[in-house]
């Protein structure tokens, strides 16, 4: 079968069987587009061999990103990847015969993610903090901070919510997270009053529960959808909010989730429990913030004892 027939099999499973977001979507069509332009439009999936693989892993390794900088190995991998799934994906469904081995696109071995956190001194700091003197956008950013402590949620789960998703009352609301999963989230009793103060402020009638400041022609069009809050303005606000009151490590949506994990950890919340709040499918996943919980055993241990 030719490469570019397979491809449009594999994109139907990974969009209607597996569900992908559009955001793997996008990421492994943009790979599986530049492996193809180096295998050429007559190629057949059994004539995929070992050398085009290593001209797709030269590809990878040049690339500069924006900086001009090698990129690293996770960026790398999300090249690499949906190289790997295709040949797997053929060679499930039978394709072609002697279809090359997916192990042969070697996945690249990635440093620990840094999920410490930030420090309840800082953490305190970003939540009280004020940017200018709009009585709006201070409420807002507010709210956001205190939503994503409170609830442990992803940058994409947060900018997709909706008011009538979250029941203040009840303190409590499902979102459907990463891989469509379905969960619930909490929300403490001081996250529920800043919402509140944020809420009380609005005076219009939209539909998204985080919305951006600017006016636009058509924001009463599709029940305010065009003055949804984006993914790249709450990552500014975050990053520019911990630089302003003095965190000096790089602050982030992501980096507050890492804080929700490990102050429920050291609190005594147990993994299986952090792992549902979290939404993820794996508690390997949520295993790597015990280390950090252990790390803080460790200094109590050499502390008290000699």
């Amino acid at each position: 079968m030719l490469y570019a027939k397979a491809l449009e099999k594999y994109f139907r499973h990974l969009q209607n069987v597996q569900d992908a977001s559009p955001y793997t979507l996008r990421n492994y069509r943009k790979s599986l587009d530049v492996f193809g332009e180096i295998l050429g439009s007559k190629t057949h999936v059994s004539g995929i061999t070992l050398d085009e693989i290593e001209q797709f892993q030269d590809f990878v390794f040049e690339k500069k990103n924006k900086k001009g900088e090698n990129l690293s190995a996770k960026t790398k991998n999300i090249y690499l990847i949906p190289v790997r799934s295709f040949l797997k994906y053929c060679i499930k469904r039978e394709l072609d015969k002697n279809i090359l081995a997916p192990e042969k696109v070697e996945i690249l071995k990635t440093k620990p993610s840094d999920v410490s956190g930030l420090t309840p001194e800082e953490l305190q700091r970003l939540r009280v903090f004020k940017i200018g003197k709009n009585t709006f956008i201070n409420a807002r950013d507010r709210a956001t901070v205190e939503m994503f402590f409170s609830t442990g949620l992803r940058v994409s789960e947060l900018v997709a919510l909706d008011k009538e998703n979250v029941n203040l009352g009840m303190k409590e609301f499902s979102i459907i997270g990463k891989g469509k999963k379905v969960r619930t989230v909490f929300l403490t009793e001081n996250c529920v009053k800043i919402l509140k103060s944020y809420l009380e402020l609005r005076k219009d009638n939209f539909r998204p529960f985080f919305i951006n400041a600017r006016i636009r022609k058509d924001e009463f069009e599709n029940y305010g959808e065009s003055r949804r809050i984006s993914k790249t303005a709450i990552e500014v606000m975050i990053s520019k909010r911990g630089r302003l009151c003095g965190i000096t490590k790089p602050v982030t949506p992501h980096k507050i989730r890492h804080t929700f994990a490990t102050t429920l950890l050291r609190n005594g919340a147990d993994i299986r429990s952090v792992q549902e709040m979290l939404g993820h499918s794996n508690i390997a996943t949520t295993q790597i913030y015990t280390h950090v919980v252990n790390a803080d055993l460790k200094k109590v241990h050499e502390k008290f004892l000699e």
